[in-house]
C-alpha cells in the first residue's frame, strides 16, 4: 500500500517577508548601537551580526557591505518611527506645508526637525568622523548633507508660498539659513556640550529662524 502524497506546504510571502523585515530592523538597531559606541573602524559585520543574532552571511546578503549598513542606519534615524515613509511624506512636514502663518510653520518645522536631529546626530557623527580617513565615507557623508539640502528646500518653499520674506528672500537663501542651523553638527554641539534639550534646542531654533527669516 502506497503512503498518501503530503500536499506541498502553501508558500507564505507576507510571512517571509515579516521575517526578512524583523532581520533587517534587528542588523541596523544592533548596528546603530554598534557605531556610536565602539566608532566606524572599530566596528564589524561579524560584531554587528552576533549583537543582532544572526549570521554575517545573512547581512552580507541583505546589505552588501559596512558602508550600506550605515547609511541604513542614517535613514532609519531620519525616518523615525515610520521606516517606510520617507521623511517629507510624514505627519510634520505635511503639517507645515498646510499651516498659514509663517511663526506657525517656523514653529512646528522646528519642533519636528529637533526631534529627527536627537535621533540622528550621534549617527552623523560617525559619518563625519570616518569620512576624515575614507573617501568613500567622505562622499557618503557629502550626499547625506546634500539630501539634508534637498529635503529642507520643501520648508522654504512652504514659508514662500505662505508669504514674503525679510528683504524678498527667495527659495536658495532660505533654504541656506535652514540648513546651516538645523544641522547635526550644530545640535551636537548644543545639546552635548552645552546640554541642552531637545526642547529647548527646538524654542532656540524658532526663535533663531524667525530673526534670519521674517
Amino acid at each position: 500500500m502506497n503512503d498518501a502524497v503530503k500536499p506541498k506546504r502553501k508558500y507564505d510571502a507576507g510571512r517571509r517577508a515579516a521575517q526578512a523585515a524583523d532581520t533587517r530592523n534587528a542588523v541596523i538597531d544592533a548596528a546603530r548601537m554598534q557605531f556610536i559606541n565602539a566608532g566606524w573602524q572599530a566596528t564589524t559585520i561579524a560584531g554587528i551580526a552576533k549583537a543582532a543574532g544572526v549570521s554575517p552571511e545573512t547581512i552580507y546578503a541583505t546589505f552588501r557591505n559596512k558602508q550600506a549598513i550605515l547609511q541604513a542606519v542614517v535613514e532609519r534615524a531620519v525616518r523615525g518611527n515610520q521606516p517606510e515613509q520617507p521623511l517629507l511624506e510624514q505627519a510634520g512636514p505635511a503639517a507645515i506645508r498646510q499651516a498659514r502663518d509663517h511663526d506657525r510653520q517656523i514653529a512646528l518645522f522646528a519642533k519636528d526637525i529637533s526631534r529627527v536631529l536627537a535621533n540622528v546626530a550621534d549617527v552623523m557623527a560617525v559619518v563625519r568622523t570616518a569620512a576624515e580617513t575614507d573617501p568613500a565615507l567622505a562622499q557618503l557623508y557629502a550626499a547625506l548633507h546634500e539630501g539634508r539640502r534637498r529635503n529642507l528646500g520643501f520648508v522654504a518653499a512652504a514659508l514662500l508660498a505662505t508669504g514674503t520674506l525679510r528683504n524678498g528672500m527667495g527659495e536658495a537663501e532660505v533654504t541656506a539659513h535652514i540648513w546651516r542651523l538645523a544641522s547635526p553638527e550644530l545640535y551636537l554641539l548644543m545639546s552635548k556640550v552645552e546640554g541642552l534639550t531637545e526642547e529647548a534646542y527646538a524654542e532656540w531654533l524658532h526663535e533663531a529662524l524667525t530673526r534670519q527669516l521674517l
